[in-house]
Formats: structure tokens, sequence, C-alpha cells
């Protein structure tokens, strides 16, 4: 990996493109509904541990990144919007849109309580992860 010297961002590509600031993760939920924090803790706490992940802040989410990005949060002003790619298109619930990018998925999930984060809602971004 390599560290932009300005905002210490992990980058795979010494010259690889990205929001260069340096965003402060807390400063994302300023304004919105305080359980969206322990929400995000919660999924921190899970995925931290797993092999090479590596997690940053940009002006508006919080990018998780393995190999390749395979999660992204967005603190919205009641819920997150989680992110996360797949193989297939999925059309049930939990997920709210499922949209081809490239050669996979794009899908989003929106979590507003911690109870809302399942095992199903893991497994989804655990196959993101192998995919990265």
């Amino acid at each position: 990996m390599n560290i932009c010297p300005k905002c210490e961002r992990e980058l795979r590509n010494p010259n690889q493109w990205h929001y260069c600031a340096k965003v402060n993760i807390g400063d994302l939920f300023k304004g919105k509904d305080e359980e969206l924090e322990f929400v995000f803790d919660k999924l921190l706490s899970e995925i931290i541990d797993w092999e090479n992940v590596t997690v940053s802040a940009t002006k508006n989410c919080i990018v998780f990144v393995h190999n390749k990005t395979f999660l992204i949060v967005k603190p919205m002003k009641t819920q997150l919007d989680l992110k996360f790619y797949s193989e297939k298109e999925h059309t049930n619930f939990p997920i709210i849109k499922s949209i081809l990018w490239n050669s996979k998925f794009e899908n989003h999930i929106r979590v507003a309580k911690l109870e809302e984060l399942n095992e199903r809602v893991f497994a989804f971004i655990k196959k993101s992860y192998k995919l990265s």
C-alpha cells in the first residue's frame, strides 16, 4: 500500500486518483441522528478485523477497501446508505437498489437502527469483500 503524504489515505498505486483531503470520520455524523454513530461503530467493529481492510473518509462517505473498494458508507440525515458489490442482481429487501456497474452489481441498503445490522446484511458485505 502507498500512503498519500497530504491526506494520509492508503492507496493501491502511488499515483492513484483520490479525493485528497483529511476528513475526520466523526465529522460526517455532525447534524445526523445520534443512533447512526452507534450503527456505524457496530459495522466498523465487525469489519475492521477482516484481513487487510483499510478505512478512510472522504468529504461525504467512509470507504472500506480490501484489494478494491468493497463497501461505501454514506451517513444521511436519518440513515446510513451502505453500498456494496455483488456478481448478481439483488432485488429483495433489504436491498433497495441494485444496478449493473461494469461487470458487477452495485447494491444499496439503508439502515437506521442497530437491530437492522443483522447477519444477512453482514453476509452481503462479506461477499463484496471476497469479490474485491
